[in-house]
């Protein structure tokens, strides 16, 4: 399964790419594109509908010192 999700809020995009990076590796899902600035992070992912949804829900808890004000799964 394909789906993209995007992130709104207040981000270090450095942190986050590699809280996203590692969250994807542990739940063996694969990210096909990713861009991340200070107030959106939008992803593609491939894999399982079920691990899918686990990482939106890591990427909505994020990692320390950044917050998620909106998500919206295109897909």
């Amino acid at each position: 399964m394909v789906r993209e999700i995007r992130f709104e809020g207040r981000f270090d995009p450095e942190l986050f790419r590699d809280f996203a990076i590692a969250r994807a590796r542990l739940l063996a899902v694969e990210i096909t594109d990713m861009s991340v600035s200070d107030h959106c992070f939008s992803v593609r992912l491939v894999g399982e509908e079920a691990l899918l949804g686990m990482f939106e829900m890591a990427c909505l808890l994020g990692p320390t010192g950044c917050i998620v004000t909106g998500t919206e799964s295109l897909g």
